[in-house]
């Protein structure tokens, strides 16, 4: 048996998951460091589930996730009497055999059978029901998005009343919630989705530290300044097929929302010489400018710069910048056509996919 558990991106739902539960591995081991991959999977050590406090994360006032007897989100996952059962099944998943299938990761991490009847005798039954509750997508993993098999039979319309669902799965998904809660905006809760663990970690970082400072925040202007951070301080390679597939996920009470820059305006964003030139402006106009994909735009705010600073007005749209004194406006007009020359580069050379 491997020493390490590898995990890779799937559907927002799954990824938001693990994002989730490496929040609670954060509080145990320096997650940025040894569990994530340049190759965009997170690399598990085993023995760090026998390192979870249990009781703390999931039972006390405190606790990460809510998931005993009528929770919101995850109703019913856990019964009061079946808590000895959990704590030994978080002990035990150092554990997991990869084997069967799985609808939600598509690979399968299951506890064996002799770990299973190693458990003590009530707490072995209480386990059996557990896992056999776990085992099947219904609202103990999501009271809005999983199906209720007692109300809709055919809930996946095909004769199909659930998914089979890992133990491994059956837990990271009780965790989803968590980064969606740590960044509420005026829209809703949010979530970034990417094809790489360590792009979703650092992007939805960065997105929680600048709603930290200012909730007012749209939607569009926590991407891209999400985007500007990444690029300026993360050492990572994408690809074009990564930067397209790179989205926020919007949750608005039990609405789902959707929502990604144009592939031009993110591969903008995220080349590292774009990105520190439009931070060192330090104006919102000029990061709006390029949201909004009017490039040309900004040789004309150049114009209007050195006009002002030639007549000493505020001519054009210099009024509406938010440092318009002399020196703010010189460096302004030595930076802008040299950002616009490089992101003319980038929207023009050629793309290979």
């Amino acid at each position: 048996m491997s020493e390490e558990i590898r995990l890779y991106p799937s559907n927002w739902w799954y990824n938001a998951g693990v994002i989730g539960l490496m929040r609670v591995f954060q509080s145990i081991n320096n997650i940025e460091e040894s569990f994530l991959q340049d190759d965009g999977c997170i690399k598990i050590d085993r023995n760090i589930f026998e390192k979870i406090n249990v009781d703390k994360n999931y039972f006390s006032e405190g606790k990460v996730s809510s998931i005993v007897c009528n929770s919101p989100i995850y109703k019913n996952y856990l019964q009061k009497s079946w808590e000895p059962s959990f704590k030994y099944f978080i002990n035990h998943l150092k554990t997991l055999a990869q084997y069967d299938d799985c609808g939600i990761c598509g690979r399968g991490f299951y506890l064996p059978d002799n770990i299973i009847n190693s458990c003590q005798d009530e707490s072995k039954e209480n386990l059996k029901k557990f896992l056999q509750g776990i085992r099947m997508l219904d609202v103990r993993l999501n009271n809005n998005l999983a199906p209720s098999k007692k109300l809709f039979p055919n809930s996946f319309w095909n004769y199909n009343s659930s998914l089979k669902v890992c133990d491994l799965c059956g837990y990271i998904l009780i965790h989803h919630h968590i980064p969606f809660e740590s960044a509420k905006t005026q829209s809703g809760e949010i979530f970034i989705n990417a094809p790489s663990f360590k792009v979703m970690w650092y992007l939805n970082k960065f997105a929680e530290q600048m709603l930290s400072k200012n909730k007012s925040y749209q939607i569009r202007e926590i991407l891209g300044m999400s985007f500007i951070e990444f690029s300026q301080k993360v050492a990572v390679t994408l690809g074009t097929w990564s930067m397209m597939n790179i989205e926020m996920i919007i949750k608005n009470g039990d609405r789902i929302y959707y929502y990604s820059l144009p592939i031009e305006i993110t591969r903008v964003l995220l080349q590292k010489d774009i990105a520190s030139l439009i931070s060192s402006t330090n104006e919102p106009i000029v990061l709006e400018t390029i949201l909004s994909g009017k490039f040309s735009q900004l040789i004309t705010l150049s114009h209007d710069v050195v006009r002002s600073l030639i007549t000493k007005t505020k001519a054009g749209a210099v009024s509406q910048l938010k440092n318009n004194d002399s020196f703010s406006l010189e460096r302004l007009s030595e930076i802008l056509p040299e950002l616009y020359a490089r992101i003319n580069y980038i929207t023009n050379r050629e793309v290979i996919l």
